[in-house]
């Protein structure tokens, strides 16, 4: 084994784009850790850049940083935005002598001008390091993932979990993918291939169809020298694409396991294609939520599943708390994206008494509710995920008051904010001891960090996030499942670099 000193450069850049929503994302909503703070910071995060961070240095490499940038789903990101974030880590690979590049990408970034922000930034990173250089990444499950994207890496990786348990260790197994390459020379042979299929929910891991799909995947790893490493990428279903679709990305070891890779690959996609009528699911209404759970001790968190910034939409719905001060038996804490009611919030300043309209300012067909009470707290900045997914990760919370009424907490936001973890009302000064309902716009993840406070549901509700591919303008990804009858070729190809 050799015993050089290896340069990898590291970076990240994260958003997942809703092709649909009307809220584009400027630079304002992204969190930034320039390179002098970067490694330090994201060393403590259970980030995919926080598992390659901590696996690369416990092998002695020396980390290169450029930037790390994250901001909550949202609109195409806005070309501005894109260029200043993308500069930083091509300049800092035209800058450094490396031997390799890790980054830690969500894979379904669209900016105003581009498909796909990932593949143009891999494209331009080829252009000044070379087409030999190792590149390796770590990616979202919900990644737009493409033959062209994934052909320009020497080796990507996917989330295995939905919720997202797993980022850090998708950032070490990649991060242990390049100690091989370096040490040996040889890289995994990679074959891919694209079912033109949106789901429609029931796409988690731990139950449903892809529990035994995921399985079957591990078993077959598990069992065979020649197969190095598979993903499944179950593409963000809003957005609109010339490729969009399930992705099956299996790896084996050098030529030997191609053919492996390739037969794991077409298995995949045909047990995907065969459960999509699967693809499913029928959530509760509002009043049936309620009805379950009877008020008690702990609290009800409630995944606003219409609504979910988690997937892109603006997070200004006021629909469950309409819903539930209605019934006059719950008190409901919730989080709501509206800049007039923060703007009116600010001007009054704390301690003032309030009558305002709230929410349903950015999403075409939501109803506003009408609100009484007084702003307890003005603040900006950060705050800091809790629990498993991405935990000790700063995510931006931005410009917020804190509005209290006789029956509610509303956190009202200038910009759409991720609240799948605690960490955004706490950081805000919003205690969550003794609260009945809690809302929150996520649809999977907040299971993983609202447990500790009582039980976890999601709710059908009115949003750019439902599942209902037929009621949004698709067009690029066209034809395709469920919009389309489709019959897919199940036919893995290598990548290989054009």
């Amino acid at each position: 084994m050799s015993k050089k000193k290896y340069r990898v450069l590291v970076g990240q850049i994260f958003q997942e784009t809703h092709g649909f929503s009307p809220v584009p994302t400027t630079m304002r909503a992204f969190e930034v850790d320039p390179a002098s703070t970067m490694i330090d910071t994201q060393r403590q995060s259970d980030s995919t850049l926080g598992g390659i961070i901590r696996t690369l240095e416990a092998a002695g490499v020396t980390l290169v940083p450029s930037i790390a940038a994250r901001a909550r789903c949202g609109g195409k990101v806005t070309n501005e935005a894109y260029a200043e974030i993308s500069a930083a880590i091509v300049a800092a690979a035209e800058a450094a002598e490396v031997d390799a590049i890790a980054l830690d990408l969500h894979g379904c970034m669209q900016t105003q001008a581009l498909d796909s922000a990932e593949r143009d930034l891999l494209l331009r990173l080829r252009a000044v390091v070379g087409p030999s250089l190792p590149i390796v990444a770590g990616f979202d499950l919900h990644a737009h993932a493409t033959s062209e994207m994934l052909a320009l890496l020497d080796f990507g990786s996917a989330y295995k979990t939905n919720p997202h348990a797993d980022a850090a260790q998708t950032g070490a197994r990649v991060a242990d993918r390049l100690l091989a390459m370096l040490h040996t020379g040889e890289r995994p042979t990679g074959y891919f291939l694209r079912l033109p299929m949106l789901t429609s929910g029931n796409d988690e891991t731990g139950t449903g169809p892809l529990h035994a799909i995921h399985a079957a995947a591990r078993t077959a790893i598990a069992n065979d020298a020649d197969l190095v490493d598979y993903s499944l990428f179950n593409v963000n279903p809003f957005i609109d694409g010339p490729a969009v679709g399930q992705g099956i990305l299996v790896y084996g070891a050098g030529d030997e396991g191609a053919a492996h890779a390739a037969r794991l690959a077409n298995t995949l996609a045909q047990a995907v294609w065969q459960a999509r009528t699967a693809f499913v699911h029928t959530l509760p209404t509002i009043d049936e939520v309620v009805a379950r759970h009877p008020r008690s001790a702990q609290a009800v968190t409630i995944g606003d599943f219409g609504d979910r910034v988690l997937a892109g939409a603006p997070g200004d719905s006021v629909y469950i708390l309409d819903r539930i001060l209605a019934m006059g038996d719950r008190h409901v804490t919730i989080i709501v994206t509206d800049p007039d009611a923060y703007e009116r919030c600010a001007a009054a300043g704390e301690g003032a008494a309030l009558d305002i309209t709230l929410g349903a300012s950015l999403t075409p067909g939501l109803t506003p509710t009408t609100a009484s009470g007084r702003v307890k707290r003005l603040g900006d900045g950060s705050f800091t995920n809790r629990g498993q997914f991405m935990k000790g990760g700063v995510l931006r919370l931005g410009p917020h008051a804190v509005l209290e009424g006789d029956n509610f907490i509303a956190l009202i936001t200038l910009d759409a904010v991720m609240s799948q973890d605690p960490g955004c009302y706490l950081d805000a000064g919003v205690t969550l001891d003794g609260a009945d309902i809690i809302v929150v716009k996520s649809g999977y993840h907040f299971k993983l960090a609202f447990q500790d406070y009582g039980s976890c549901v999601i709710a059908e509700t009115p949003g750019l996030t439902g599942f209902a591919p037929e009621t949004l303008p698709f067009m690029h990804c066209r034809p395709i499942y469920p919009l389309d009858a489709v019959t897919p070729k199940i036919e893995a190809r290598r990548l290989t670099r054009g």
